[in-house]
């Protein structure tokens, strides 16, 4: 029973778009600490030898929240668009596991890829079917 739950699940629970959000995310609170080091630290004066300026909460606050809605914007809109584009991109065949390319034609999903987004690919066996040969290739050797 456990075993068709898990066969039957086709979301995946690790989203790869998450993870590019929370990195686009991770920069915008670098630039927040770097704007409240600049504040609390006046770097300017320390690094470039220029006139001190007294702590100014009320920018630092400012440059925040410019800096936080910025962010939720760019994060949130790269998010969603790369979600669009990805379930826009595909149309699979359930059988052969080809592609469909918007002028109708079929290819290969290796191929699709390999053509369009060139890179090495390593290739390897799923364990189910590494099971599935090794029980063909004892197989044979029983028969012999």
């Amino acid at each position: 029973m456990t075993e068709e739950k898990n066969e039957n699940k086709v979301v995946s629970s690790k989203d790869a778009f998450s993870s590019v959000a929370i990195w686009q995310m991770l920069v915008f609170v670098i630039l927040l600490c770097f704007v409240w080091a600049n504040e609390v630290l006046d770097l300017p004066h320390k690094m470039f030898d220029q006139p001190a300026t007294a702590f100014n909460m009320y920018r630092a606050f400012l440059l925040s929240a410019a800096i936080i809605t910025a962010g939720i914007i760019a994060v949130g809109h790269t998010y969603e668009r790369q979600r669009a584009i990805v379930k826009r991109m595909f149309l699979t065949c359930v059988y052969c596991h080809r592609v469909m390319h918007d002028d109708g034609t079929w290819e290969h999903v290796e191929e699709y890829f390999m053509r369009n987004y060139p890179h090495d690919m390593d290739r390897g066996a799923c364990p189910e079917c590494e099971k599935m040969l090794q029980s063909v290739s004892d197989g044979g050797k029983k028969k012999a």
